[in-house]
């Protein structure tokens, strides 16, 4: 499920497929930039699916539950949710064989977070590439990846699923680029505000977004400055 990601969702779609992923599905949700333009012509190459999301509402888990059962039906094995800043990896193989080969039907992915720095290399259009630095901690809450089953129901924030069997971590992990320039990262908060103002869900539902997205540019510019100052580590991402 994607809006306004014109400068990432290529090379993170691309990234699966070089992984082993047999198919891609994504929701185009009512993007004004040239994601639509990027997804349709990914989608004439490669084995992707685009699908119209036209509801404003940021109802995550009802969409990408609706997605995975999308993905059962074609003949998923496993299903990996994913936002379109991240990228899915493993360090003990690619996606495919890692996963293929896994015990446990549902797998906890831990996510770093890349982060701007004035050592990026900004020749670099790839920003998976461009943006080499990320902190040295994992994100609190982690991600998940699930054998498809009839029963499946992904939770808000694709941190957790409802499915039969036993979880366990190590296997995959998240390198994540989630605020890449400053404009581009009003612009998300913005969206991201309006897309939960959109829903009837309690306001500490995305109270990170309701709460940035309100923000005047200026203080957006001085949270940008502050998140940037903050102690990372150099370790690039594995972009195959």
């Amino acid at each position: 499920m994607v809006r306004d990601e014109a400068d990432i969702i290529e090379y993170t779609i691309t990234h699966l497929l070089a992984e082993g992923v047999d198919r891609v599905i994504v929701a185009d949700n009512l993007s004004t930039d040239e994601t639509r333009n990027i997804l349709d012509a990914l989608a004439s190459e490669y084995p992707v699916t685009v699908v119209d999301d036209l509801e404003p509402g940021y109802w995550q888990s009802r969409k990408m539950t609706a997605l995975a059962h999308m993905a059962g039906e074609q003949g998923a094995d496993w299903v990996i949710p994913f936002d379109a800043d991240e990228l899915v990896y493993s360090p003990h193989g690619t996606l495919a064989t890692v996963l293929a080969a896994a015990m446990a039907p549902i797998q906890w992915v831990v996510t770093y977070e890349h982060v701007p720095t004035d050592d990026d290399n900004e020749t670099e259009a790839n920003p998976c590439r461009r943006i080499g630095h990320r902190r040295a901690a994992p994100k609190p809450f982690m991600k998940v990846a699930f054998r498809y089953d009839p029963s499946v129901r992904i939770w808000q924030g694709n941190h957790q699923v409802d499915r039969p069997g036993p979880a366990t971590r190590g296997l995959l992990e998240i390198r994540e680029f989630q605020y890449r320039t400053l404009e581009q990262m009003a612009r998300k908060v913005r969206n991201g505000k309006a897309a939960y103002d959109a829903t009837t869900m309690a306001v500490t539902e995305g109270s990170h977004w309701r709460q940035m997205g309100a923000w005047d540019d200026d203080e957006l510019e001085r949270w940008w400055k502050e998140y940037r100052s903050q102690p990372v580590v150099f370790d690039p991402a594995p972009v195959r």
